[in-house]
C-alpha cells in the first residue's frame, strides 16, 4: 500500500463570505457550515468559533477532535464506515489541512450507569498551553445543541459524524491547489539485518464512553493486522469521552506519534512490519489472556523480534496493557510501552494500576493527578460551567471563565497514550 499525504500549510483561520484557502488563510463560511452540519435530524443547533494559538480562550466540554482531510483518489472514501461505506483506505491521495483542528463540544446526558462523561479542557493561553497539544492548532469549533428524546448513542453519532463532515468540507478546499508538500508512506524494501518491529495498539469498547472505531465498528474481541497507513488516511476514529487526559482523538490517529516514528526510522534502524490492533477493557480475565496471547502470536507471524505497545484507556485496560507485553516477552519479543501514571498530586505514589516484571521499558506519557492552576479568561467556547467529576476539590461546578485549580486529567490529551504531548516522567 502506497498512501500519499499532501499537505497545505494553514497560517490563519477566519470567517468569510465563503470557504476557500488563499494565501495561507483558511476563510470559512460559517452560515454554509451550519447548513451542512444541521442535515442531520439529531442536531438542534450548532456554533462555530474559532480559537487561535495565544488568546485568552478556555474551551469547554470537548469531545473529539479531527484534522481537516478529503481523500482525492480512490479505492476507499472519506471516513470509511462513518461518511461512506467500510472500504479499506491506505493508498492513492489524500488532502490535508495543516495547523487546523476541528474540535466538536457538546454537553452530552451524564448518567451513563457511573462511567460519566468527564470535562476537557483547552486553555489557547496560559500555564496550561503548555500541555495540551491542541493550544498551538488553529481550532475551528463546533458547539452542538442536540434535540431531545434520543438516546446517548444517537447524540454521540450524530455529533461524531459531523464533526468528520465538517473536517471533509474544510479540506476539499484544497482540490484544485498545489501542496506545500507530499509525503510518502509505504512499508518498502528494509534490509534484513535490521530488527523487524510490530506496533501493537490497544483500542477500546465499554459502555458508551469508551470507544474506538475501525471502519465504523468498535474494534472485536479477536485481535486483527491493519496496515499502518489505514490509520493515517481515516480508518480508526475516536468515540471515547472519558478522562481528558489521556484520551486520543482521531486527530492523532490521523498523524499517529507511534506510527510516523517508525516510519521514519523504517529502512535504516529497524523494520517497520506492521499493526497489531487488539481490544481492552474486556472485563474477564479469560479474555485479557485469549487476547493478549492472540496479539503476540500475530506479531511473531510478522517476524518481529520487538513490539511497541501502547495502552488503550484507563482503569483495568493497564491490565490489558501489562499482559499484552507479558505474553510478547514470554514469546521472546523486546517490549517498549507507553502509558499514563496516575501518582497523586505530589507524584509520589505509584503510578500504575497494575505491573508485570516484563514491562522494563515503559515510555511515561506524565502524572494525570498533578495539580495546575489556571487564571482566569476573556473568553469561554463550549458552554459556561466546568462538569463536576467529583475528584478534587476545586472546579467542579465552577464558572469557565474565572481561575480554577484542577488536576492536569481534566486537561485535554496532556497525557494521551499515543504520546503526542509535552509531558512525561522520569525516575529520581
Amino acid at each position: 500500500m502506497r498512501l500519499e499525504i499532501a499537505s497545505y500549510q494553514v497560517k490563519d483561520v477566519r470567517f468569510g463570505a465563503a470557504t476557500r484557502l488563499r494565501d495561507g488563510v483558511l476563510e470559512i463560511d460559517a452560515d454554509e457550515l451550519r447548513r451542512l452540519l444541521l442535515q442531520d435530524p439529531a442536531l438542534d443547533d450548532v456554533t462555530v468559533a474559532l480559537a487561535r494559538p495565544g488568546e485568552s480562550v478556555r474551551i469547554i466540554h470537548v469531545l473529539d477532535t479531527v484534522e481537516p482531510r478529503a481523500r482525492m483518489s480512490q479505492p476507499g472514501t472519506d471516513f470509511p464506515g462513518h461518511l461512506s461505506p467500510p472500504l479499506t483506505v491506505g493508498e492513492g491521495r489524500t488532502h490535508r489541512l495543516a495547523g487546523v483542528a476541528v474540535m466538536e463540544t457538546a454537553e452530552l446526558p451524564l448518567s451513563l450507569g457511573g462511567l460519566n462523561v468527564k470535562e476537557a479542557i483547552v486553555d489557547m493561553s496560559g500555564p496550561a498551553a503548555a500541555f495540551t497539544p491542541f493550544a498551538s492548532t488553529l481550532n475551528v469549533v463546533l458547539t452542538f445543541k442536540v434535540c431531545p428524546g434520543l438516546s446517548y448513542a444517537e447524540y454521540d453519532a450524530a455529533i461524531r459524524h459531523a464533526g468528520l463532515r465538517a473536517a471533509v468540507h474544510l479540506a476539499e478546499v484544497t482540490r484544485d491547489l498545489p501542496p506545500h508538500e507530499v509525503e510518502t508512506f509505504a512499508l518498502g524494501p528494509s534490509s534484513p539485518d535490521l530488527p523487524r518491529i510490530v506496533y501493537t495498539c490497544l483500542l477500546c469498547q465499554e459502555g458508551d464512553v469508551h470507544h474506538d472505531f475501525v471502519y465504523g465498528r468498535t474494534v472485536d474481541e479477536t485481535p486483527t493486522l491493519v496496515h499502518p497507513n489505514e490509520f493515517l488516511d481515516g480508518a480508526i476514529v475516536n468515540g471515547e469521552h472519558h478522562i481528558a487526559a489521556y484520551l486520543k482523538p482521531t486527530f492523532f490517529h490521523q498523524n499517529h506519534p507511534i506510527i510516523r516514528e517508525l516510519y521514519r526510522r523504517h529502512g535504516h534502524e529497524l523494520t517497520f512490519a506492521g499493526v497489531v490492533l487488539t481490544k481492552c477493557l474486556t472485563w474477564s480475565n479469560f479474555d485479557k489472556q485469549r487476547s493478549a496471547s492472540f496479539a503476540a502470536k500475530l506479531a511473531r507471524l510478522l517476524g518481529a523480534q520487538g513490539v511497541v505497545i501502547s495502552a488503550g484507556t484507563g482503569g483495568h485496560a493497564v491490565a490489558d496493557l501489562m499482559l499484552n507485553c507479558q505474553e510478547a516477552a514470554r514469546a521472546g519479543l523486546k517490549t517498549a510501552l507507553t502509558c499514563f501514571e496516575m501518582a497523586g498530586d505530589r507524584g509520589d505514589e505509584f503510578g500504575f494500576v497494575t505491573y508485570v516484571p516484563e514491562a522494563d521499558a515503559v515510555v511515561s506519557t506524565g502524572n494525570m493527578d498533578e495539580l495546575i492552576d489556571l487564571p482566569p479568561v476573556e473568553r469561554v467556547i463550549g458552554g459556561t460551567t466546568i462538569i463536576d467529576i467529583g475528584d478534587y476539590e476545586g472546579g467542579g461546578g465552577a464558572a469557565a471563565l474565572g481561575a480554577l485549580t484542577t488536576a492536569m486529567r481534566r486537561l485535554y490529551c496532556c497525557t494521551s497514550l499515543v504520546g503526542p504531548g509535552l509531558m512525561t516522567t522520569r525516575p529520581v
